[in-house]
């Protein structure tokens, strides 16, 4: 196994908290690797820094989401995005370091759930490119300022 940073996968990542509202994810403290020579049937997995690690590197909570390669390059790029989601759930609103299971009581992550947040994505991304950046307003060339 060999891993590499990725800044694109970061970039998406941010894109996809800022338009779903995960303000509970610091996307600071997400690194984002792809993985090479992997037997893992998966597309991407998220990992977690244990409490303990934590305490006795003196650290803050972060999490690692590392990217299957090749795989995960010759998904269609919507499905890419559903696969950022899905691991994005799994971070718990505590942000503590801790990975949340695929089922609780109150809460799945499973297809149906990962798309509900998807629609939710692209609703959020159209949304933003529509208005213009907070203090700035638009105006027809011509109009008087």
């Amino acid at each position: 196994m060999r891993w590499s940073l990725c800044r694109q996968t970061h970039a998406r990542l941010r894109k996809i908290v800022g338009a779903l509202g995960f303000t509970h994810v610091d996307p600071s403290r997400i690194f984002c690797v792809r993985g090479y020579g992997s037997t893992s049937e998966a597309w991407a997995r998220i990992w977690g820094l244990p409490t303990l690690w934590q305490q006795v590197l003196g650290i803050r909570p972060a999490y690692v989401v590392e990217i299957i390669e090749p795989e995960f390059s010759h998904l269609p790029r919507a499905e890419q995005d559903r696969v950022l989601i899905h691991e994005l759930l799994h971070i718990p609103r505590t942000f503590s370091g801790a990975i949340r299971p695929h089922r609780t009581p109150a809460f799945r992550i499973n297809r149906k759930t990962v798309e509900r947040f998807y629609q939710r994505y692209l609703a959020g991304s159209r949304r933003a490119r529509a208005r213009p950046a907070a203090g700035l307003r638009l105006r027809r060339p011509g109009s008087p300022r």
